[in-house]
């Protein structure tokens, strides 16, 4: 069994409220991407005041008095890792994280695979009718697999293995009403710093919330499953880091 993947055991609280949602126990996913300093690097382009990576400090050590505790404290952009973008995030004054409703981070999703698309090569409309055309419905979430993220190293040959959602993929998502798009690979077009060439950009402006560096999704197996990505609660922020799971049925 992948070590990501994992069957609640019946006859716990935590089997019971999943059962009540479903109407029968669920095989959890994990889809999110490991946050380990010394391995996940993010891109850090012109326009940044200070970089800002994935680091943990400890700030009370067990033996320095008190209680006796270990408490850490970490230092990281709110884009890092598995995350969910806002509105604000590429316009100015539109909808913070908090302003969003919950209830649109859990529900229905489907898995377009398009593996088939190698680096810089375009996602197509073509391609989404193919891969989920028969299953998708309106208000669901869109997960699109590559792959690419298995290898996750922040890398520029990382970047240059991702394919890229065309324009028209754009306005399929849009059209077919999606509330979520996720992916796990590099989501821009070159050249990567044309505000004309960001996904997330295109996504957002067309009412799309993105959700960026999901991994493990060639362990769902279903063509309908139940996302849950809850971000933290935070007020007057454009992202959040979220633990993302796929409850499968």
């Amino acid at each position: 069994m992948n070590e990501r993947v994992s069957s609640l055991p019946t006859g716990t609280a935590e089997t019971a409220s999943i059962s009540t949602v479903l109407g029968k126990a669920a095989r959890v996913i994990d889809i999110s991407l490991e946050l380990d300093p010394s391995k996940f690097r993010m891109r850090t382009y012109a326009g940044f005041r200070k970089d800002m990576q994935f680091e943990t400090e400890v700030i009370k050590d067990y033996a320095d008095g008190g209680l006796g505790q270990l408490v850490r404290g970490v230092h990281m952009r709110l884009h890092a890792g598995t995350h969910v973008d806002a509105p604000s995030h590429m316009t100015k004054g539109a909808r913070d994280l908090h302003e969003l409703p919950l209830e649109v981070f859990i529900g229905p999703a489907v898995v377009a695979d398009v593996r088939h698309r190698g680096p810089k090569q375009a996602i197509t409309p073509h391609d989404l009718d193919n891969a989920v055309g028969a299953v998708f419905q309106p208000g669901d979430r869109l997960l699109l697999r590559t792959d690419n993220n298995e290898s996750y190293d922040g890398s520029s040959e990382w970047m240059a293995r991702a394919p890229y959602l065309s324009d028209e993929a754009v306005a399929w998502c849009a059209d077919h009403g999606a509330s979520i798009v996720g992916f796990d690979f590099y989501h821009a077009a070159e050249p990567v710093q044309d505000r004309g060439n960001c996904t997330t950009r295109k996504l957002l402006e067309r009412g799309i919330l993105t959700m960026p560096y999901l991994t493990n999704l060639g362990a769902i197996t279903k063509p309908r499953v139940t996302l849950i990505a809850l971000p933290l609660k935070m007020t007057g922020v454009e992202a959040s880091p979220l633990r993302a799971v796929i409850l499968e049925d």
